[in-house]
C-alpha cells in the first residue's frame, strides 16, 4: 500500500492563553490555520513560498510582516493567496469562541465539587484520601491543534488514504505544548482505552495506593477511521520558512474575519463553510467534500454562551 507523504504548515493568531481567561472584546477567538502540501508539489509549492519571502524581505535582517506597510502587507497576502490558488492546495482552519472554552472549563469546575459533596454525604470520612484536584485549564492553543489536526486527518481519511507520513511545520511553540500535541495525535487514532491514573494515602495501612479510571469507547465499523498515520513529526521551524510564512498570513487573515463579524453573526458557528465564505480563497478553505452535522467540540462544547440556541 502506498504511503501518502505530506507537509501540513500552520500557524495560529487571535488569542491565546487558558481556559481560566475570559474574552477581552464580544465574540473573541483563537484561530489556528493550516495549509497541506502533498509530496508531488512539494517541487513547486517550496521555491514557489519561498520566493514571496525573498520578495519581501529587507536587505538586513528577517522579514517580519508587522514591520511592513499596510500596502506591502495587502500585496503579501494576495501574493500568497495567488501561490495557493496556482498551487491548489487544500487549506484548514479551526476557531474557538474564548468565552465558549471558559464557559466549559467553568462546568467542569462546578461538576467535579459537586460529585466530591455527593461522594461525602455517603461516606464522609473516606478511608483514602485523595489529594486535591489540581485546576489545570485547558490550553486554548492546545484545543485548537487538536481541532485543526483532527480536520486534517477527517480530510485524509475522506479521499481514502490509508497510509500516510505527515510532517507538521510550525513557528516557535514551547517544548510542552509540541509534546502535548504528539500526544493528542497519537491518542486520536488509537483504540486503546485511555487511562487515568490517581494516587491517595490509605488512613488505614498508612500507604500510598494508586487507582485509575479507563475510557474505553468501541465504536461501529461504519464510523472506523481507516487512516493509519504511519510517521508523524512536528518540527518547529525559524521565520523565514515559506510554508510557515503562508501559514501565518492565512491564520492572520482568519482573525481578522472573525473579529469583524458584524452583530448578526457575532457568537455563529465559527467552523463551518458558511463562516468563512467571504474570505478571498474560501473554495480553498472549503476543503471537506461533505461538511455532516457540524462540529460538536469547538461549535458544540464550546459554544459561545450567547449563541442562539
Amino acid at each position: 500500500m502506498t504511503t501518502t507523504k505530506i507537509v501540513f504548515a500552520c500557524d495560529e493568531s487571535g488569542a491565546k492563553g487558558y481556559a481560566d481567561q475570559t474574552e477581552s472584546f464580544p465574540g473573541e477567538v483563537g484561530v489556528f490555520a493550516g495549509i497541506l502540501v502533498p509530496d508531488e508539489c512539494e517541487a513547486a509549492a517550496r521555491p514557489e513560498l519561498q520566493a514571496i519571502i525573498d520578495k519581501y524581505k529587507p536587505q538586513t535582517g528577517k522579514l517580519h510582516i508587522a514591520d511592513l506597510t499596510p500596502e506591502q502587507q495587502g500585496a503579501l497576502r494576495q501574493d500568497v493567496y495567488a501561490a495557493i490558488r496556482k498551487l491548489s492546495l487544500p487549506c484548514f482552519w479551526y476557531a474557538i469562541h474564548v468565552e465558549g472554552l471558559h464557559t466549559w472549563h467553568l462546568a467542569q469546575i462546578k461538576m467535579r465539587e459537586e460529585t466530591k459533596q455527593a461522594a461525602l454525604t455517603v461516606q464522609p470520612t473516606p478511608r483514602v484520601k485523595l489529594g486535591s484536584v489540581r485546576d489545570a485549564p485547558p490550553s486554548m492553543h492546545e484545543e485548537l491543534f487538536a481541532g485543526l489536526y483532527g480536520h486534517l486527518v477527517a480530510f485524509l481519511e475522506e479521499r481514502g488514504r490509508k497510509k500516510v507520513s505527515i510532517e507538521v511545520r510550525t513557528d516557535q511553540i514551547d517544548t510542552p505544548i509540541v509534546k502535548n500535541f504528539q500526544e493528542f495525535a497519537k491518542r486520536l487514532l488509537s483504540n486503546d482505552p485511555y487511562l487515568k491514573k490517581i494516587k491517595g494515602w490509605d488512613t488505614v495501612n498508612s500507604t500510598v495506593v494508586e487507582g485509575g479510571i479507563a475510557i474505553d469507547v468501541r465504536l461501529p465499523s461504519s464510523m472506523q477511521v481507516e487512516t493509519v498515520v504511519t510517521q508523524l513529526a512536528i518540527n518547529v521551524v525559524r521565520d523565514d520558512d515559506g510554508y510557515v510564512l503562508a501559514a501565518d498570513v492565512l491564520a492572520n487573515s482568519l482573525n481578522h474575519l472573525f473579529k469583524n463579524r458584524n452583530q448578526s453573526e457575532l457568537y455563529t458557528p465559527l467552523n463551518r463553510p458558511e463562516a468563512i465564505e467571504s474570505h478571498p480563497i474560501a473554495d480553498s478553505l472549503a476543503a471537506f467534500l461533505d461538511w455532516g452535522s457540524g462540529d460538536l467540540l469547538g461549535d458544540g462544547l464550546y459554544r459561545h454562551p450567547k449563541a442562539s440556541p
